[in-house]
């Protein structure tokens, strides 16, 4: 088995990956850059097949998770290339195709599912459910023609499902030749510095400024981050507030398809459907999107009469519709997102309405990536004589942290 990774060795996102055995092959995610403006193309990895779907040696595109710089070319390759994916990431990015840019309409021609192997021509690839910040994601175990690889996607062991990784620490899998891991973090962490807070201690602090807010309090998080929704939910019915998400955040609630995760039918979620998005319902005639809500749905004027007891999902967009409700007296905002994003030009608008307002803000954030501490004890339950660094800025570091790795460049072919 040969791979190639064609981007990810030396940076964060945009992370492709090609297997090859005897001319069949198999790609490991399609992701977009993360340096890449939205309106920037970006060309496709050098992969036969993918653009024209005629290749029948190109058995598949597996997407670990729903996450742009792992799945974000997709929308640039045939509708004939059979793509893999988790169903309930399939479901959740096709709601995001309707409300987003950033979405991907999918037809997959299989879903990943946990422990439940799939063979693509001569690949046996079996994905193992990891926590990660995007639902639904997945590790996959490559085997092939008698070697086998393990390729962590992105995952993390602080979430809401530190359950699945330990399972990975306990029951890892066998006879690993090469270990593809990511590594986000390294380079990132200050030795100085507590590590990062988990998913319930973004709850604490969450339930901290609900309770010392005297007006609404301003939720700002992506609505594709399950993980953060049932922890923003949670803070909120420890404060006795209710929830306010938006559509998109319902729609993508729906389709986790999970009746565990806060849903429109929950007693204490309310829906405020934007102006913009009124507007999109309207232009798309896709009116059975609001009759959906309707039994929860909240408007302006209950907004104001009831902002002392609410949290709300809000992004820059919503600015207007919250000043004309006039709902803002005595607000606080919470960003719970990677800080970073606050300090790019697509931020100005946050900060300006912020700033006019006097709303004050807080960062609340756990990343969605393993600590340093965390892949050190993967990579030991793994085993294994290689590793190879991918989703990272700092490949160089692996050697030290892991006391093993083999760097493999971008677009070279090695063996397996």
């Amino acid at each position: 088995m040969r791979v190639r990774i064609h981007r990810g060795a030396t940076e964060v996102g945009g992370s492709c990956v090609e297997l090859n055995v005897e001319g069949e092959r198999l790609v490991l995610d399609l992701g977009r850059p993360l340096w890449a403006d939205a309106d920037q193309e970006v060309p496709l990895p050098d992969i036969p097949g993918l653009l024209d779907g005629r290749d029948p040696n190109l058995v598949g595109v597996v997407i670990t998770h729903g996450h742009p710089d792992h799945y974000g070319l997709l929308g640039r390759i045939s509708p004939n290339t059979p793509v893999y994916i988790g169903d309930s990431a399939a479901r959740i990015l096709n709601e995001a195709a309707f409300f987003t840019r950033g979405g991907q309409g999918l037809a997959p021609a299989g879903f990943l599912a946990d422990g439940q192997p799939l063979q693509l021509g001569r690949f046996k690839v079996t994905p193992f459910l990891v926590d990660h910040s995007a639902f639904d994601a997945h590790a996959v175990l490559v085997e092939a023609d008698g070697r086998r690889l393990f390729y962590t996607g992105d995952l993390r062991a602080h979430g809401r499902k530190p359950g699945t990784f330990q399972r990975l620490l306990d029951r890892p899998p066998t006879g690993v030749d090469v270990l593809l891991l990511e590594g986000t973090r390294l380079g990132r962490e200050d030795p100085g510095e507590e590590e990062p807070s988990s998913e319930p201690d973004v709850e604490e602090r969450c339930v901290e400024v609900c309770r010392g807010t005297r007006g609404m309090v301003l939720a700002c998080y992506s609505a594709q981050n399950i993980d953060r929704y049932v922890s923003i939910y949670k803070a909120a019915l420890r404060s006795d507030r209710d929830l306010v998400i938006d559509l998109y955040t319902a729609a993508v609630a729906a389709a986790t398809g999970r009746d565990s995760i806060p849903q429109v039918s929950w007693e204490r979620v309310k829906v405020f459907v934007p102006l913009s998005q009124r507007i999109r319902v309207k232009e798309a005639g896709a009116f059975e999107r609001v009759n959906a809500v309707r039994r929860a749905r909240i408007f302006p004027e209950q907004l104001a009469r009831e902002r002392e007891r609410l949290v709300m999902t809000f992004r820059a967009s919503m600015a207007g519709d919250l000043e004309r409700a006039g709902c803002l007296t005595g607000a606080t905002a919470i960003w719970s997102m990677w800080c970073g994003y606050l300090r790019e030009p697509s931020s100005d608008r946050l900060h300006s309405f912020l700033e006019h307002h006097r709303i004050p803000l807080s960062t609340i954030h756990a990343s969605g990536h393993a600590t340093v501490a965390d892949l050190k004890r993967l990579a030991e339950a793994v085993g294994g004589d290689r590793i190879v660094p991918i989703h990272t800025a700092a490949p160089e570091m692996f050697a030290g942290a892991f006391g093993r790795s083999e760097l493999q460049p971008d677009g070279i072919w090695w063996e397996v």
